[in-house]
């Protein structure tokens, strides 16, 4: 029905006032006014009355017209049905088109402002005949009016569309009316047609029961005489009664009759070929499916067989037919034995029994949907074949078993025809499979029995795809760890997949018959979170090989977490990072958890990764983003501002050696991963450092089977060491190498006591350290010597995770230091007590009985310890350097000069260095003596007598303060030997000199000749033993001058001295009561036992 538009003003007529009613038929009229009948008064000329001319009525009565057009006045015609569906006002029309071209204008108007024009782009050159400006003619410009015009032209076409629906809508009233008479005329035309349907109908049924006409004239004489004269008698006698004799010898012949026909004459199907004859009958046996019993009507040979009787050999068969069922199988099988004999009987009882063969499994896997395969198989039959599909909740692709009846027809010509037969289609996963393996038993046939079959077949197909990929992985591949498949060909539940996930835990795999799903069954139970992952378009090997590769990482991962917790392992959250952790492993790594430990370095943790090829520790190592310093924090929270640097492997089982994994065995593995991780942390170090040779790098640096850490074998050379790393070492102090340059480095345990690890680095001299062994010192356990042999170790200690090749480097030197100044102490002919790599302790003297110590001092650059060893590599400067010092016991004298001596071991220049040392320490030691001998002063008063001042081992200045007297003493070299000289270092103009004094100088030592002395008029030589004699004879002559009278009373030393001393060498800290006092220059120098002995006597050094 089409739809009106109308006006608002103009639906169902004109506008009506208040006195106006709008009846159903469309029609109005005021109150009071003629009823029109379909639009014409009845006051007019002919009028039709539903379609009927007034005029057709003559030949009626005119009371009968008259009465029944009163009545219809009365009465009225039945009102048309008023048709609404479709109308709508135009006004809405209206409205609607008015907003959406507002709406279209708004989005006009915003499209146009994001268009950009410029108005500089387009510059007329002339301007043109008409005078008048152009104005914008951009391309851009030009496009907003073709727009605007577009839009215009649209709007324009759909208001004169809405005028036109305007001017058609005055009219509507009338289309309205016109629409109620067809829709009347339609009704009253589909009446009449189903009235001569139901006619129709009706005639057909009753063709049903129509009843011949009854002959009663010959039902008469039957039910009278018994018998019908019309009938003609054809003359047959009934035959004798056959006795038992006589139906045996019948039979006998129809047997032989039978025999000889199957052998000479009968062409017989090869399924008939198995007869037997008996009973005047030959049953023709097909096994599996039916046995046919035939027998002949007469002795012809050419006359064809009967039926007789059908008996089918399969369960579960139909009952044996009765009544006219069987009678019509007869009839057919008759008339198949008439026209095609044996051979088309076979192929019609072959076809049926197939035929009822697939019908009987329909129903059976019928009954099987509506039980407990319910919703887990869907059944159709399709023609003579029968479509199973099971699994059907499973997602992914599907699979079905389709039962069908094969032709048998030839495909080419060579072939000789096949016989009709069950065929069987296996569709598994989309894909056509053979389904010769299939258990079907065509004699007793079990829809589930074949189902079940088919379905063990697809799940040992599933479990043994799943068993030939997880078998490709290392773990299984190697026996490491044992995976069992057990497959049958005809019970789903029976197929499992047995794999190993740890030395403890197993997994056993199975699935559902009925559903399709896989059962996985852990021993003892692993978290798994697989189905909340599982993708639907992912096949089912594929999700178990998943599966079960992500149960036996949880395994892994839950089972080692657990046994290294008590070893104070401490996982940490890997989210801590802002990095992807799983980069770093390789793309097979399924699961890994993260330790640190309390004894490690903040910068190296370990990690446990588990995929299907191994299950591996890694040493990762992190660089923090900011220089952290303070102890190790062991904590995840500690590392949250550290990045990854390297991750190495270190081994490939979580258990090396296959043992009894106990507590012994654990801790043994905690001691490994420790020592793994400080040899990493120094063969990162080396390769860092790119400048130092090593062995072997770092990822082929990995635990053993037995769990032994490997070492690391560095090539160490002075001369290819970056600069940082040579030590400043002393003047002289190395001439050549002393140490082989390869130098192995061993984890051997963990301090307890310091928490750090135990590194050992392993070498060997130049020369045998049989002569070193007894004098290493007995509380420095950081080094030891080879017995009988040129080998050394050196202990050192670091955290866990903190590379320790500085300190070995450090170490070495000093080493070769300390081995550099054992040979020339040697040379020397010094005796040597002990040595460590800080200290060496030796005797020397006449009759060895003074000792003393070199010391061994490291001074570190603090500055360059925070840097890497990429950055220490480019650097010049020294990390480390050594200065060699000197030590002498109380009553040593030469504890005088000991700071003159140690800066002597230290200086560059030729007259430097410890051979020279030692050379002063002979040349010295009785100088040294007599000085002790003239200062001792055991009462500790009177005034003073006598003030040496050092300048250096070789020069002593001479002063007696009382009489200002100053002479030099120094060592010379006199007739190519050493010998010591004594001058006067009195000025000139000195007036305070005596002349007595002068006078028996010079008497008694410039002119004179004494032990072991002799002088030479302006000074004295002495013998470097016989110094002491020199030294007593200047005290005496010193001393005889002030028992002399004249001299002494002129000369009062004691208070001008004292003075002098007090006012310009410190003499607050001085005991005036000492009679004879040295002073040193470099108060800060003087060492502690110096600082006891200043009473007695002070040494300067200028």
């Amino acid at each position: 029905m089409p739809g009106v538009v109308m006006d608002n003003a103009n639906i169902g007529g004109l506008r009506h006032g208040t006195g106006n009613t709008y009846p159903q038929d469309g029609l109005s009229h005021p109150r009071g006014e003629v009823v029109q009948f379909n639009g014409a008064n009845a006051q007019d000329g002919p009028v039709h009355v539903n379609g009927v001319e007034k005029n057709a009525s003559q030949s009626r009565s005119v009371e009968t017209v008259s009465a029944n057009h009163a009545l219809r006045v009365t009465k009225g015609p039945p009102e048309l049905p008023h048709i609404t569906q479709g109308f709508f006002p135009f006004t809405k029309l209206v409205n609607r088109s008015v907003q959406q071209c507002w709406n279209d204008l708004s989005d006009l108007i915003t499209e146009m402002a994001e268009m950009q024009v410029n108005s500089h782009e387009f510059h007329p050159s002339t301007a043109p005949t008409t005078g008048k400006s152009p104005g914008n003619q951009s391309p851009g410009n030009i496009r907003k009016k073709l727009r605007i015009l577009e839009f215009s032209h649209a709007k324009r076409a759909e208001f004169i569309k809405l005028l036109v629906l305007s001017q058609w809508s005055r009219q509507a009233a009338d289309v309205s009316k016109l629409i109620d008479i067809q829709n009347f005329i339609r009704t009253r035309h589909q009446a009449y047609m189903n009235a001569l349907q139901w006619v129709g109908d009706m005639k057909r049924d009753l063709v049903q029961a129509q009843v011949a006409n009854p002959d009663l004239k010959t039902a008469l004489e039957v039910l009278s005489r018994g018998k019908v004269a019309s009938m003609s008698d054809l003359g047959y006698k009934p035959p004798r009664r056959l006795t038992v004799r006589g139906t045996l010898k019948k039979l006998q012949k129809i047997n032989r009759l039978i025999g000889a026909r199957l052998v000479v004459q009968e062409e017989i199907p090869p399924p008939f070929r198995n007869y037997r004859v008996h009973d005047g009958r030959v049953t023709f046996g097909v096994p599996g499916e039916f046995e046919l019993d035939l027998s002949i009507g007469e002795e012809n040979e050419n006359s064809q067989f009967f039926f007789v009787d059908i008996r089918f050999l399969f369960s579960p068969s139909p009952p044996i037919l009765k009544g006219r069922l069987l009678n019509e199988l007869e009839m057919t099988i008759n008339d198949v034995l008439q026209n095609s004999g044996l051979t088309g009987c076979f192929d019609l009882l072959h076809n049926l029994v197939l035929t009822n063969k697939v019908n009987i499994l329909f129903k059976q896997a019928t009954e099987m949907a509506r039980g407990p395969w319910s919703e887990c198989l869907r059944v159709e039959l399709l023609h003579r074949t029968l479509v199973v599909q099971y699994w059907t909740l499973k997602p992914g692709a599907k699979s079905w078993l389709e039962i069908g009846i094969r032709s048998g027809h030839r495909k080419s010509d060579s072939e000789s025809p096949g016989l009709p037969s069950l065929k069987f289609r296996w569709m598994r996963d989309g894909g056509e499979v053979p389904c010769e393996d299939i258990a079907f038993d065509a004699e007793n046939l079990s829809m589930e029995i074949v189902l079940r079959s088919v379905i063990a077949l697809h799940v040992s197909h599933i479990l043994s795809s799943a068993y030939n990929k997880i078998r490709q992985s290392s773990l299984f591949s190697t026996g490491f760890l044992s995976l069992r498949a057990h497959l049958t060909r005809t019970e789903p539940g029976d197929c499992q997949l047995d794999a190993q996930l740890t030395e403890t835990r197993h997994l056993r795999v199975s699935i559902e018959p009925m559903s399709g799903m896989s059962i996985f069954s852990a021993t003892p139970t692993v978290s798994d979170r697989s189905d909340l992952e599982r993708n639907p378009e992912r096949s089912s090997v594929e999700d178990i090989v998943s599966r079960v590769a992500r149960i036996r990482c949880n395994a892994a991962i839950e089972e080692i977490e657990s046994k290294v917790k008590m070893l104070g392992f401490e996982p940490l959250n890997p989210r801590a990072w802002k990095v992807d952790i799983r980069r770093i492993f390789p793309p097979n790594v399924l699961r890994f958890t993260l330790f640190s430990h309390q004894l490690w370095g903040r910068n190296w943790i370990v990690a446990a990764t588990s995929s299907m090829d191994s299950d591996s520790w890694w040493v990762v190592q992190l660089r923090p983003t900011a220089p952290a310093k303070g102890p190790p924090v062991p904590h995840g929270s500690g590392r949250g501002q550290s990045v990854l640097r390297s991750a190495q492997v270190v081994t490939d089982s979580f258990f090396p050696a296959r043992y009894d994994i106990d507590d012994a065995y654990l801790a043994n593995l905690g001691h490994s991963l420790s020592g793994i991780l400080a040899i990493h942390s120094n063969a990162r170090y080396l390769s860092d450092l790119q400048s130092i040779k090593f062995h072997p790098p770092p990822h082929k640096l990995k635990i053993e089977p037995d769990l032994r850490v490997p070492d690391i074998l560095v090539r160490y050379d002075v001369s290819t060491l970056p600069s940082v790393f040579r030590a400043a070492m002393p003047v002289k102090a190395k001439k050549k190498s002393l140490i082989r340059d390869t130098i192995r480095l061993a984890f051997h345990g963990v301090d307890p006591r310091e928490k750090c690890a135990i590194m050992v680095a392993y070498g060997n001299l130049v020369d045998s350290t049989a002569t070193l062994g007894p004098l290493i010192s007995s509380w420095d356990r950081s080094l030891v010597f080879q017995k009988g042999g040129s080998g050394f170790a050196m202990r050192l200690l670091a955290p866990a995770g903190h590379p320790v090749i500085a300190s070995l480097l450090e170490n070495l030197q000093r080493l070769e230091c300390v081995l550099s100044v054992l040979e020339s102490l040697q040379r020397k002919k010094v005796e040597i007590r002990t040595f460590s790599l800080s200290s060496i302790s030796f005797v020397y003297g006449p009759e060895r009985d003074l000792a003393a110590s070199l010391n061994i001092h490291l001074s570190r650059n603090e500055s360059l310890m925070e840097l890497s060893p990429t950055e220490l590599a480019s650097r010049s400067e020294s990390l480390f350097g050594l200065r060699l010092g000197i030590q002498f016991g109380l009553q040593n004298p030469h504890r005088r000069i000991q700071d003159s001596l140690a800066s002597s071991l230290n200086r560059s220049s030729t007259e430097a260095g410890l051979e020279t040392v030692v050379e002063l320490l002979t040349l010295t030691l009785p100088l040294m003596r007599a000085l002790d001998q003239l200062m001792a002063n055991p009462s500790y008063s009177g005034p003073l007598r006598l003030h040496v001042t050092v300048r250096n081992a070789k020069t002593y200045q001479i002063h007696y303060p009382g009489d200002e007297a100053r002479f030099q003493l120094v060592a010379a070299s006199h007739q190519n030997r050493l010998v010591w000289v004594l001058k006067d270092a009195n000025s000139q103009g000195n007036s305070k000199n005596n002349d007595s004094i002068t006078a028996r100088l010079r008497q008694t030592l410039y002119t004179s000749k004494g032990d072991g002395w002799k002088g030479l008029e302006t000074g004295v030589v002495a013998e470097v033993n016989q110094v002491g004699n020199l030294l007593r004879e200047l005290e005496n002559c010193f001393v005889a001058s002030r028992a002399d009278p004249a001299v002494s009373g002129s000369n009062n030393p004691g208070t001008s001295a004292l003075e002098t001393e007090k006012g310009t060498a410190d003499g607050a800290k001085i005991s005036l009561s000492d009679p004879l006092t040295t002073m040193p220059n470099d108060k800060s120098s003087l060492s502690q036992a110096d600082t006891a002995a200043q009473k007695e006597d002070i040494i300067m050094i200028d």
